[in-house]
């Protein structure tokens, strides 16, 4: 009985501290539209690849997406919509996508 008790106690110290030493992953808020975004997960690790696919996409409108602000590049598949990458900081971010009618005159 004392064996089986020490036994579990290990076990359970084990487990936390395989537990514990995962990697750290960060947020990112999609301000409201992550539905739009294929592949979205709600975080990520530090240094790691982010590809997400935007489709909602209409003829008149121009799309700017942002990450904390800064403009990202992004680029464009027939079958996949915009392709949006970056690399995933150490703190949790805010992705943002920017529309803009592209049919409507603006006087200047």
């Amino acid at each position: 009985m004392k064996r089986l008790l020490i036994i579990t106690i290990v076990s359970f110290i084990m487990f936390g501290i395989l537990t514990a030493c995962g990697a750290q992953t960060y947020n990112v808020d999609y301000s409201g539209q992550k539905v739009c975004y294929q592949n979205a997960q709600d975080s990520y690790e530090a240094n790691e690849k982010v590809t997400l696919y935007f489709p909602m996409i209409a003829t008149d409108t121009d799309y700017t997406f942002t990450l904390d602000g800064e403009s990202l590049n992004y680029d464009y598949d027939d079958s996949k919509g915009f392709i949006i990458e970056f690399i995933m900081p150490e703190h949790d971010v805010t992705l943002e996508c920017i529309t803009t009618n592209s049919m409507e005159y603006y006087a200047e």
